[in-house]
């Protein structure tokens, strides 16, 4: 059975935030995602296909035009598959251990989130806070940057101040320019981890709630890393040390 004009219009409104949040549904493109997206437990509401061998994979999936597919992507090009999904409950537990917790201050680019959560699942983070100026997690490039990953860390949006009040025992780090070195200023289990927007780096409202500020050290000309970038290092760096 084809898909209805209804779905059709409905679905493809899920590309604009408000509308995602309105229903509490979003968008899944492409094979690996959705493979991962059915090995969770989020609910899924439909399964389209473009190719009818795909549907050994995906045999509850709805057989759609290249044109309906086009329709549904938030890509430049369409995938072959696309699911609709339900957004779930937050379920991010108050009683966060002592673990380090990582912040991000207004990150835009979807792709830069999408490569922090798969980074933060490689290492074992379940996790996640973001200021409620950062790019919406259910964005469609923000899934397929994660590669699965989105389906196994939880994203919580929250201004700054609410997440010191939840961990008020925690010590905050932020990356700077003129910070200490990473490498000689241990960062301890029990912290906050900021990492700034692409741009503009830590906000100075935020700035002056951290109490340690750190740097990665270069030894080459570039202005400054990706955020996504300084982020695997900084969480490697504290993986290795929490190994130890």
């Amino acid at each position: 059975m084809p898909i209805s004009k209804n779905d059709l219009k409905k679905f493809s409104a899920l590309k604009r935030k408000t509308k995602r949040e309105e229903t509490q549904s979003f968008i899944v493109e492409g094979k690996k995602s959705c493979l991962e997206l059915f090995k969770s437990k989020f609910k899924i509401v439909a399964t389209f296909v473009t190719d009818e061998k795909l549907i050994t994979e995906f045999p509850n999936a709805t057989i759609i035009s290249e044109k309906d597919a086009s329709r549904l992507s938030q890509l430049k090009s369409h995938s072959s598959v696309i699911c609709v999904a339900k957004i779930p409950k937050n379920d991010i537990s108050e009683n966060n251990d002592n673990r380090t917790i990582l912040f991000l201050d207004s990150i835009n680019d979807p792709g830069n989130l999408g490569t922090i959560i798969r980074t933060l699942d490689w290492f074992g983070f379940t996790n996640l806070y973001c200021s409620n100026h950062s790019v919406d997690v259910y964005n469609s490039k923000v899934i397929m940057a994660s590669m699965g990953s989105v389906f196994r860390v939880n994203v919580q949006y929250l201004n700054f101040e609410e997440l010191i009040t939840k961990f008020p025992n925690h010590n905050i780090y932020g990356t700077f320019l003129n910070g200490n070195n990473l490498y000689k200023d241990k960062i301890e289990k029990n912290s906050i981890v900021i990492m700034g927007n692409e741009s503009n780096g830590i906000s100075s409202v935020i700035e002056k709630k951290v109490t340690n500020k750190i740097m990665i050290p270069g030894g080459g000309k570039a202005e400054s890393l990706n955020v996504s970038t300084a982020t695997a290092i900084i969480l490697s760096e504290i993986k290795r040390r929490n190994s130890n």
